[in-house]
């Protein structure tokens, strides 16, 4: 068999192309391994070379897809890049524009898994909406300069190889071939060109979701390409509510909220609530947001580096919630969710993003006769939480970095000690004998983990890195700043004990998320297993005026319950829309979580015993055993009541979070 058509210049040129940006993709997954694998522990060689197999295909595929332009380029007639120089010049042009431009969103995906553990998805576009907090932040926790001359590098290098390929084959001189040859090597072009699109020899083609045949998250990452895996997330969509499904499980949802009067037609969810003790005075609120605060951090849990003696102290003489949960790993969801009492359910951008779903009910609202304020020490511009406070509580002062004449740490404001002084002259110094709902939201326990100079006598304390990552630290740094948090916390709590507002306010603190950090030893097997560590949270409440039992609490409960609870200890009658309910007083006891955390990405609820996973990518669902001592063990087959009563349950929280976001208005 005469196979001299392989030897066409066309061909050559377009292998060659495909070759070269195959060879840097494969680079950069090999890279990816050995700097993120540390991430995760007791995976499997098969399943890593499993994903290194599935991802060199995707590889593939996005080397043949960045090489079409320049095989359109090779085949238009007269002018194609064999017969004109300015064509060869603009095949240059396109390969390096491209090339750059995938160097680029490689290296910024790379950032991104540095921080959140996920591959860039659609939802990561939301950190462009803030661009001069984002490069700030990137700026003070990522060596730039280095990043920039290795990018320069890279590029110049696959450019330079690109421009010698195309000089070595196809801006040679032709040499004669017969049409039987030219057939033969569109043919043998076009048939690898459509395998390597098609990445497989099976009946479908490889897919996203291939990649996620493991539960663990580096692993379903490792085999992932980041430029098609952002084009996959970015054109899928999804509705944003379905009635009929929210009528569905209405009366389910409806029962379990405990709502007045049931409408199924109206779907109405309002409960009025009236105070179950009344206090002697309106008690002030203030509700800490602990940034980045998992419930593995703290020592009453068993840490044994003891990070949070302030948090451990107040635990042990409030209310401690060990069953806590937020609905999304997210910051500006967190806040979105606290102030409405609705799981961020949005599939892409943030609810607090979403201009049309900006008319939002709050139970802050009930708090009347109250000054209200909400305190963060960078902008309050960052995820648009300017307009979800402002547009729905008319009367909550914001107070931000402009109006501190304290010095700026880094690119999230000044520092949490300083916010927590400007907190407590602002609630000492009030002329007014009306009480207070604050909200006093922290930063520094967040890259790049700033100290400052005035840290009121913090000592930085230099621990064994190994050591530190069994307690479920990524680094030694990550840990100092969990301290300094908790040092500021405790320096807050010293001030406001000598002040008059202390004996009538209820302090409230939680964390907003957790951390997609290594498995902390001292927890139970869920913790990291199920990747839970991201999504428990500790709920600490403090009241030193009021008489209840100091206590722990293992009801579940979620972020949407945190309002109705300090209502109800503040002792006032409200009004109740949404998901949110008096963990004080119930019983049938779930929370609902999106966890992105463990593959397949999921949504579910869990109780003390159970939690059930059903996948976004509509592939199934798993039910596990959060007691077991492989808790990540699918054991759906051997409870199908519990799996059924936790399915309907899962669905009905989803349609209907979905539903009240569009239907929560003032």
């Amino acid at each position: 068999m005469n196979l001299s058509f392989i030897r066409s210049r066309r061909l050559r040129y377009l292998f060659g192309v495909v070759g070269l940006s195959w060879i840097l993709f494969v680079l950069f997954r090999i890279v990816f391994f050995y700097t993120f694998s540390n991430t995760t522990s007791d995976v499997s060689f098969t399943d890593i070379t499993r994903a290194f197999w599935m991802g060199v295909r995707f590889d593939l595929r996005l080397s043949i897809l960045i090489s079409l332009p320049l095989l359109i380029l090779s085949m238009i007639p007269v002018v194609n890049m064999g017969r004109s120089s300015r064509t060869r010049m603009a095949g240059k042009w396109v390969y390096g524009i491209l090339i750059v431009g995938t160097v680029i969103f490689y290296t910024v995906d790379a950032g991104h898994y540095a921080y959140l553990q996920q591959r860039v998805d659609i939802t990561a576009v939301s950190l462009l909406e803030n661009p001069a907090i984002s490069l700030y932040m990137v700026w003070e926790s990522y060596p730039v300069i280095w990043v920039l001359i290795f990018l320069v590098l890279i590029s110049w290098s696959w450019i330079k190889l690109h421009n010698r390929i195309m000089a070595n084959t196809i801006a040679k001189q032709p040499k004669y071939f017969n049409s039987t040859h030219k057939i033969a090597g569109v043919i043998f072009g076009g048939l690898i060109y459509l395998f390597s699109i098609w990445g497989t020899f099976a009946q479908y083609a490889l897919f996203w979701s291939d990649a996620f045949f493991s539960r663990d998250p580096f692993v379903s990452a490792l085999a992932l390409n980041p430029v098609l895996y952002f084009y996959d997330t970015a054109t899928f969509s999804e509705a944003d509510y379905n009635k009929d499904r929210v009528r569905k499980y209405y009366p389910l949802i409806s029962n379990w909220l405990g709502v007045d009067e049931p409408d199924i037609e109206s779907l109405d969810f309002t409960r009025h609530v009236k105070p179950g003790k009344t206090t002697d005075t309106q008690p002030n609120v203030v509700i800490i947001f602990m940034e980045s605060v998992g419930l593995n951090r703290l020592g009453l849990m068993g840490n044994p580096f003891n990070p949070t003696p302030t948090l451990d102290r107040l635990a042990s003489n409030g209310l401690f919630f060990t069953k806590f949960y937020i609905p999304w790993v997210s910051t500006s969801r967190s806040v979105f969710t606290m102030v409405t009492g609705i799981p961020d359910v949005a599939r892409t951008k943030t609810s607090s993003r979403n201009p049309l779903i900006r008319d939002q009910y709050s139970i802050i609202s009930q708090f009347k006769d109250y000054d209200k304020y909400y305190m963060i020490g960078g902008s309050a511009s960052w995820a648009n939480i300017r307009s979800l406070i402002t547009y729905n509580l008319k009367d909550m002062e914001i107070i931000e970095l402009g109006d501190f004449d304290r010095p700026r740490v880094d690119v999230w404001g000044i520092s949490d000690l300083d916010l927590f002084r400007e907190a407590h002259d602002l609630f000492s110094k009030r002329e007014t004998e009306k009480p207070f709902f604050a909200v006093v939201q922290t930063a520094g326990n967040h890259k790049p983990y700033s100290i400052p100079e005035d840290n009121a006598g913090f000592v930085i304390k230099d621990e064994d890195e190994k050591e530190l990552r069994k307690a479920g630290f990524n680094s030694v740094m990550q840990y100092n700043a969990m301290r300094f948090l908790d040092h500021v916390i405790g320096q807050f709590f010293d001030m406001a004990e000598q002040a008059d507002y202390f004996d009538n306010t209820i302090f409230v603190l939680f964390g907003d998320h957790g951390n997609a950090d290594p498995k902390a030893e001292h927890m139970t097997a869920d913790d990291y297993a199920l990747r839970l560590r991201s999504y428990n949270v500790p709920l600490i409440i403090v009241a030193p005026g009021l008489e209840f039992q100091h206590r722990q609490i293992e009801t579940v409960s979620g972020l949407a319950d945190l309002l109705p609870t300090i209502a109800g200890l503040s002792g006032i009658e409200y009004m109740n829309k949404t998901l949110g309910r008096d963990v004080l007083h119930v019983e049938d006891d779930f929370a609902f979580i999106v966890n992105k955390k463990i593959s397949p990405s999921s949504y579910g609820v869990l109780n003390k015993e159970n939690y059930l996973r059903i996948f976004r990518n509509d592939s199934g669902m798993e039910f596990h055993d959060l007691k077991s001592n492989n808790p990540a063990k699918d054991v759906k087959s051997d409870y199908p009541k519990e799996v059924e009563r936790f399915r309907e349950m899962t669905e009905g929280v989803y349609e209907t979070a979905k539903y009240m976001l569009y239907h929560n208005k003032k």
